[in-house]
């Protein structure tokens, strides 16, 4: 016969909560490191579309090697010498440092901003998998907010255009996260109420000014996070997005004060930084 003491019984439990908290720590790692390997597939994701979108829009001339390039046709290439990459070449990250940066083909530098967009969607996804506890529809949904804010800042930066359909995205990603909290009405209430105020507020300034004051794009997009986050949010997304844009205008753009900025980056800035806050 086996004779168990409080004692005995108290140690068991401990060892096996134990056990327990080592598999669920492991686990939790686990996702961690996974909601960072999708951040790395979707930054180089990222990367081709910032480069793709901007010919396929016309916001620069089209190639002449691929005249029909499209999302997703052709394959990945060089953009020097437009020589097709292998499969070992689009592995995120990992292909850049093995490659010393160059092309395999044409042995020229390939800027660096591609593996710190991947490295930097890895983070921000692996952040977002621990803000949210686990991969879930709320994972989801926001990482693919994250996405489109910083490909629109990526392109904005460059083109100082915000293309429509990813404000769509980001519009849709607003209504499924008033969807889940149910707070649909609340959202298009704010949307519907910023976009009419920044609206009036353009229209002033446009006729003050005689010129073109800030873009119908920066409006979209600062309403339609006024739809994700709700229109007493506002005044943070303003607030973060116009010091972000002053700073980088007097320690970027000193040089050359007659040049606008584009304020797209900014208020993109903002979104993420209230998505991690909130």
């Amino acid at each position: 016969m086996f004779i168990y003491s409080p004692e005995i019984i108290l140690s068991n439990i401990k060892t096996i909560l134990q056990l327990f908290k080592r598999q669920f720590e492991y686990y939790y790692f686990m996702e961690i490191l996974y909601a960072f390997l999708l951040g790395l597939i979707f930054g180089s994701f990222l990367n081709s579309l910032s480069y793709r979108i901007p010919i396929i829009l016309n916001y620069q001339n089209a190639l002449k090697d691929f005249p029909d390039l499209g999302l997703s046709f052709p394959r990945s290439f060089c953009p020097n010498c437009k020589a097709p990459l292998s499969a070992f070449s689009l592995i995120p990250v990992l292909s850049y440092f093995i490659q010393l940066g160059k092309c395999k083909s044409c042995k020229k530098n390939i800027s660096i901003s591609y593996p710190f967009f991947e490295i930097l969607m890895g983070i921000l996804f692996a952040l977002m998998l621990i803000k949210a506890g686990s991969i879930n529809y709320i994972f989801l949904i926001n990482c693919l907010f994250i996405f489109a804010l910083i490909l629109i800042a990526r392109l904005d930066e460059s083109f100082f255009k915000i293309p429509f359909s990813l404000n769509l995205i980001v519009f849709f990603n607003g209504i499924l996260i008033n969807y889940y909290f149910s707070s649909l009405s609340l959202g298009f209430s704010s949307f519907l109420l910023c976009l009419a105020v920044l609206s009036a507020i353009k229209f002033l300034a446009d006729f003050i000014l005689k010129k073109d004051s800030f873009g119908w794009g920066d409006i979209i997009l600062i309403s339609n996070l006024s739809l994700f986050f709700s229109i007493y949010n506002l005044p943070f997304i303003l607030f973060v997005s116009s010091l972000s844009g002053i700073i980088w205008y007097f320690f970027k753009k000193r040089n050359v004060l007659e040049k606008t900025i584009a304020f797209g980056p900014h208020i993109a800035l903002s979104g993420i930084w209230l998505l991690f806050i909130l």
